[in-house]
């Protein structure tokens, strides 16, 4: 999400480049350029003008610290103007303790993402409670059922009842169901409309009040565009909203509403859906979407996804390969399969920073090669795939011919493979180098300075 917004404000400090000193003129036109970026991308104006006097504040007659660059310095002050604007550090569920029940409430407009939320929160907390899920739409008996099917598929009990027409019944009864059973939290999935009336706001209110309610939160389309500060005000004046969930923030559009919603309604970013899949959901980090927005990247995330990609027993065992120079393709293909698993190149160039500006057509088209690629290797013979003898043209033909593939790709999976065996080739040969340097007291470095 945000790359427009990413693109438009790393254009504006494009210009800072190679700037020994700022100016308050400089620094000024900088900020206005932001605000700019900001309300393209859908910021309210309120939270665009918040923001610049902020940052306004924070780097203008501040003190320049030695060693520091001046526009790096600059940068870090929009940064941290830009964490206050969205929300201070992590976020999640307010949780009671594990002998008391949880209750969390999750409503909003009809299409928002409210019963995939539900089923993706149970999975993230299965963990760590006895999680059970309830559905109150009796206007979409589908909606239960629906909720019902991504339960199971999760792993967690759920509570329906199509032929109860009143929520709040529907929820003392799993208030009742989960004293008995000892579960000790409740996600509730609540009716949805298409647009807010008095009907759903007094259904709603029912059912707050009917139970013990640990955090009410707003389920909101990060897509919707200006249209979620009335819907966002609407719901906090009626019923009152502990936070709110982020759904499609994976998304290519604009975006930047969901940026100053919490300026507008005062309610935190809890969790951001960020995918189809029910593991596709992560806390709400202030300083890790900002860094993104600046094109700092996020690190964390690589790692994490990296992590959950690749074993730490696969890490070792590539590694060892690697040291070895016995690399085949069938470690290829495991790269492939693991870079697919982080969510394929443009994911992860997106978490890189610097790299938010990479050419998308250029990303598509080598992640295209990658398809190509695996079902290049998955047509090799098991000894093929071990790269113990190189391939003669009847081979080729054969490879290229079941993988559906032509010459010329296999022939580019070759070249790319050799590249990437002879580099590791080089990289053994040059620490074998420095291990004989260190036997005589010498280095790499001083090896060069007599060369």
């Amino acid at each position: 999400m945000f790359d427009n917004l990413t693109k438009s404000i790393s254009n504006v400090f494009s210009k800072l480049r190679d700037k020994r000193v700022l100016s308050e003129k400089d620094i000024e036109d900088t900020l206005i350029g932001i605000k700019e970026a900001l309300l393209s991308a859908d910021v309210s104006l309120e939270a665009a003008d918040k923001f610049l006097e902020e940052a306004k504040k924070r780097a203008i007659g501040k003190e320049r610290l030695e060693n520091v660059d001046p526009a790096n310095q600059f940068v870090a002050d929009v940064h941290d103007t830009l964490v206050s604007m969205i929300g201070e550090g992590e976020s999640g569920l307010k949780l009671e303790p594990v002998e008391k029940t949880t209750v969390t409430l999750l409503f909003g407009l009809q299409g928002s993402g409210k019963t995939t939320t539900s089923a993706k929160l149970a999975k993230y907390y299965k963990d760590k409670r006895r999680v059970f899920l309830v559905g109150l739409d009796v206007h979409r008996p589908a909606a239960m059922e629906q909720l019902a099917v991504l339960a199971k598929e999760v792993g967690v009990p759920c509570h329906i009842d199509t032929k109860e027409k009143k929520p709040y019944k529907i929820l003392k009864r799993a208030m009742s169901i989960a004293k008995k059973e000892q579960y000790n939290m409740i996600i509730v999935d609540t009716a949805g409309r298409l647009e807010i009336d008095e009907e759903m706001m007094l259904e709603l209110r029912r059912v707050v009040n009917s139970v013990d309610v640990t955090e009410k939160l707003l389920v909101v389309d990060s897509t919707a565009g200006q249209s979620v500060f009335d819907v966002a005000k609407s719901f906090q004046s009626n019923i009152g909203i502990n936070g709110v969930i982020l759904t499609k923030f994976d998304s290519g559009v604009r975006g930047g509403a969901a940026l100053s919603l919490r300026y507008a309604t005062g309610s935190s970013v809890k969790f951001i859906g960020t995918g189809e899949h029910l593991e596709d959901i992560d806390v709400f980090d202030a300083k890790r979407v900002a860094g993104q927005i600046l094109g700092m990247g996020d690190i964390v995330k690589l790692v994490e996804k990296a992590r959950a990609a690749i074993s730490e027993k696969e890490a070792q065992e590539m590694l060892q390969k690697v040291i070895e120079n016995n690399f085949d393709y069938n470690d290829f293909l495991k790269q492939i399969d693991a870079t697919t698993k982080m969510g394929g190149i443009s994911k992860m160039t997106s978490m890189i920073p610097g790299m938010a500006n990479v050419d998308n057509e250029l990303i598509s088209r080598e992640e295209q090669k990658f398809v190509k690629y695996k079902a290049i290797i998955q047509s090799m013979t098991k000894k093929e795939r071990l790269a113990l003898f190189p391939l003669n043209n009847s081979r080729k033909m054969r490879i290229a011919n079941g993988s559906g593939q032509s010459i010329y790709d296999v022939n580019q999976l070759i070249k790319q493979f050799t590249m990437m065996k002879n580099m590791m080739g080089s990289t053994k040969k040059m620490n074998k180098l420095a291990k004989s340097l260190e036997g005589i007291g010498m280095s790499i470095e001083d090896l060069n300075k007599l060369m």
